[in-house]
């Protein structure tokens, strides 16, 4: 991964990873997500993939969870691309760890006491619901950098077959604006210090 996504001076973020496993009432996460978590934390992927940690780690209110209550009941969430798969896989052990700005959910199903067994599981806005890939989250990120998927899995296609994504962790971004400058430019913002009402 870090050859395709060198990540920048200052990224990682630093986890208890037996309390972040009581948070979301799991055994543990997954070992490539530790490592990514560890080499990049939490943060985006050009502006189109966000990347979340445990809520302990998290510096955002947004964060490594089970799927909210209400998202699990609405019937647009229970929408699959191939219907065999509605009786093997159930929203309820899903453990979003990611997001697109596209709104879509990138997921673990996280029915087995093994996380190293955990495939991922997006919710694609414009794709017509959920659907599981037998891959781990760097893999599955990894693909759609290589565009290794038949077609893109997710609706943001700013990443997709991108041989140079670029990594930004929040505390950098946030750096960068204090600063005046657009995160992914470096270029100064505009916007820098305008409230709003």
């Amino acid at each position: 991964m870090m050859e395709v996504m060198p990540p920048h001076d200052g990224a990682g973020s630093r986890v208890d990873w037996t309390a972040a496993a009581a948070e979301c009432r799991v055994p543990g996460f997954p070992t490539d997500y530790q490592e990514f978590v560890g080499v990049y934390g939490e943060g985006e992927i050009s502006q189109s993939v966000g990347v979340r940690v445990p809520q302990s780690a998290a510096s955002v209110p947004v964060y490594v969870d089970r799927l909210p209550e209400d998202t699990v009941i609405a019937p647009e969430m229970r929408r699959w691309q191939r219907p065999e798969l509605v009786a093997v896989h159930h929203l309820e052990d899903m453990i979003l760890w990611g997001d697109t700005a596209a709104a879509d959910a990138l997921c673990w199903v996280a029915s087995d006491t093994d996380a190293e067994k955990w495939p991922v599981a997006v919710w694609a806005r414009h794709g017509g619901g959920w659907e599981v890939y037998d891959c781990g989250m760097m893999e599955f990120l990894l693909k759609v950098f290589r565009a290794d998927f038949p077609e893109c899995p997710i609706s943001e296609l700013t990443v997709w077959g991108n041989s140079a994504p670029r990594f930004l962790h929040m505390r950098e971004e946030q750096r960068l604006r204090d600063a005046g400058l657009d995160p992914w430019t470096g270029e100064p913002d505009p916007w820098a210090g305008v409230e709003y009402d």
